[in-house]
């Protein structure tokens, strides 16, 4: 049994749709990410789990209890879930052992002993407890913050995109040591976040949205590798999404004849390839090269990135697609974008050979937008 479900969930303001028959399971002690863009729906499905907002229609079931649903609501207050924002909402004129301690009675003979213990958990020296939070970094703010959910002891923790407001070194240590204390405290999670990267390393169940649907849920592998359809790949990262035809379990299209990891198929689809199946090797190992299936292209530009640098390559028709005796698109003029180390860039200018690693993942097309 789900520790959390989530049962058709719906949820308008006044003639706008933000959630539309919206179902979700959550087993007890995972962390689960929802993920979308600008306007999905991600938030409103937050604050409806928290107790802030009331669905239209549909239920919310928490442990066995009914939130929400069956002529039932249980207030925010009643709920046992932790929040942490995305500015952590400390209060200004409390110093931080207040600020933790603002969820535990006064007269508790053990509320300093649970702030120490809080701090500890948080990795935050105890000496930080008489500052006020405008005289702590912002990652330590967001511990604090953390500290503060945590120390009614809930039974479910919400993070509202709470690292978007670091900086990238702090953000990605903050979110390591964050997902760290969750898992060993086995406190069930939930993340609402538009960043990918943070959804992908943090959490081991991921729920896309888009206009107020839900579009896909599952591991960060599965969706990473088997999106369903263009919209989820390209959200979850740099995606090549390219036109197909299917002939004998291979698909013909402007990089070649490329395998499929999804049966013998015949007729047109949209195949995705991730960037990192991507090789690139200078034209003059053609002769040489052990990916047989591969074809020209012109390195047009490069933005260097550091470590990490993006190259456009411009195909080129080598005549490869017409050999299949299939109608697959020409290469010529097809650009792709690619992410490469700063060893495997190429100059701009460059001719190269363009090969693909792997299978190729067949999409379904997107389903039709709400009215």
């Amino acid at each position: 049994m789900s520790f959390l479900t989530i049962e058709s969930a719906d949820k308008n303001y006044g003639a706008a749709t933000a959630l539309a028959d919206v179902s979700l399971a959550i087993e007890r002690g995972g962390r689960t990410a929802i993920i979308g863009p600008s306007g999905s729906g991600k938030t409103t499905l937050l604050r409806i789990i928290a107790g802030s907002e009331r669905p239209d229609a549909g239920r919310l079931v928490l442990d066995g209890e009914v939130l929400a649903g069956d002529g039932a609501f249980v207030p925010a207050w009643r709920r046992g879930i932790g929040i942490v924002a995305q500015d952590g909402a400390l209060f200004p004129h409390l110093n931080i052992a207040d600020n933790i301690g603002f969820g535990l009675p006064r007269r508790d003979a053990g509320r300093t002993a649970r702030i120490h213990d809080l701090m500890a958990m948080v990795e935050l020296d105890a000496s930080l407890l008489q500052r006020r939070p405008d005289q702590l970094s912002g990652g330590q703010q967001q511990r604090v913050a953390l500290a503060r959910a945590l120390a009614p002891g809930p039974r479910l923790m919400l993070l509202d995109e709470p690292f978007s407001a670091l900086d990238t070194a702090l953000r990605v240590g903050t979110r390591k040591a964050v997902a760290s204390l969750l898992g060993a405290a086995g406190i069930t999670t939930i993340l609402v976040t538009h960043d990918q990267s943070e959804a992908l390393s943090f959490a081991d169940k991921i729920a896309v949205m888009r206009q107020g649907r839900l579009l896909q849920t599952g591991s960060p592998r599965d969706l990473y590798l088997h999106p369903l359809n263009a919209m989820v790949a390209e959200f979850l990262g740099d995606a090549i999404v390219l036109p197909a035809e299917f002939v004998e379990g291979w698909a013909i299209c402007a990089l070649g004849r490329i395998a499929v990891g999804q049966g013998r198929l015949r007729g047109a689809a949209r195949i995705m390839l991730r960037p990192e199946q991507i090789i690139l090797a200078p034209a003059a190992d053609a002769a040489s090269s052990a990916f047989p299936e591969r074809v020209s292209g012109e390195i047009v530009e490069t933005d260097f990135g550091g470590g990490q640098c993006t190259v456009i390559v411009q195909l080129v028709d080598n005549g490869l697609a017409s050999k299949t005796d299939a109608g697959a698109p020409a290469a010529s003029g097809l650009r792709l974008a690619l992410r490469k180390s700063l060893m495997e860039t190429p100059p701009a200018g460059s001719l190269v050979d363009v090969s693909v690693v792997g299978a190729a993942h067949i999409l379904a097309e997107l389903p039709p937008p709400r009215s």
